[in-house]
């Protein structure tokens, strides 16, 4: 008899197998420069207007397919270059917005904030960019609060260098997460799970509206993520949430109209 442990596995190891085979194209010849930003509006709710672009990484390969994170981290992972991986992405997309006025964020990592590298490649780099304050690094709750003193250190070194700190997926529904909104952030992001139960469960639907109101009295920055319909949009706007992100509005393009 197969116990609960060993089906566990099996599905486990299908699974990575599967992924294997997705990204079986490039499993022979990774190379991280073919690792480029894609661009998705973060919208202003109120005035109907994009507020700034979350620019998520993509592999694209030579035959022109494209990867998601989850199908190409593994080889991220494999080559030991979640640094180098930030670094391009960072670097791409600040040469994209460099010669405009529009507000830009990344994705990091645990070893970004665990390692002194970013930090570093962040003060050499501040320092012949326009307007540092356009730049939003994100980073999921779950490391925040995992490794909450390196990411107090991390988040005083943004600080510094003028530049904005999100917290990203902020989507447990326990009150020990809301303990981040009393470090000095610039930002949360609504994790889109929380956000389309919204309208189905009144439980998360006051949750959201408490950390909506908590974070306006820190002056902390709200944004809706994985908004998918009118229903989930409706719902964000009458929290008062002024800011939402989701394929309602656009799914995620290589490049900007």
């Amino acid at each position: 008899m197969v116990t609960i442990l060993r089906l566990a596995a099996i599905v486990s190891e299908r699974l990575s197998e599967k992924v294997i085979m997705q990204i079986k194209p490039v499993m022979g010849s990774f190379d991280i420069e073919r690792i480029v930003p894609y661009f998705q509006p973060i919208m202003d709710l109120d005035h109907h207007a994009v507020n700034s672009y979350e620019c998520l990484a993509r592999l694209v390969t030579q035959n022109e397919q494209t990867f998601l994170p989850s199908e190409f981290l593994c080889l991220v992972e494999r080559e030991q270059c979640f640094g180098a991986l930030t670094q391009r992405i960072f670097h791409a997309s600040s040469e994209y917005f460099r010669n405009n006025s529009m507000g830009w964020s990344i994705n990091i990592s645990q070893q970004d904030i665990i390692e002194p590298h970013l930090s570093k490649f962040l003060s050499e780099f501040i320092q012949d960019y326009p307007n540092p304050q356009r730049i939003t690094l994100e980073l999921m709750a779950s490391t925040a609060m995992q490794y909450r003193e390196e990411f107090q250190s991390f988040l005083d070194v943004c600080k510094a260098l003028g530049i904005r700190l999100f917290v990203d997926h902020f989507g447990a529904l326990n009150h020990h997460i809301l303990s981040l909104l009393d470090l000095p952030i610039d930002g949360i992001k609504v994790d889109g799970h929380l956000i389309k139960q919204m309208t189905q469960s009144q439980e998360v639907l006051d949750f959201v509206g408490h950390l909506n109101q908590l974070s306006q009295q820190r002056r902390i920055i709200v944004i809706a993520e994985h908004i998918e319909d009118k229903d989930c949009l409706t719902a964000v706007q009458e929290l008062g949430i002024r800011f939402g992100q989701g394929f309602y509005f656009s799914k995620p393009q290589a490049f900007l109209n």
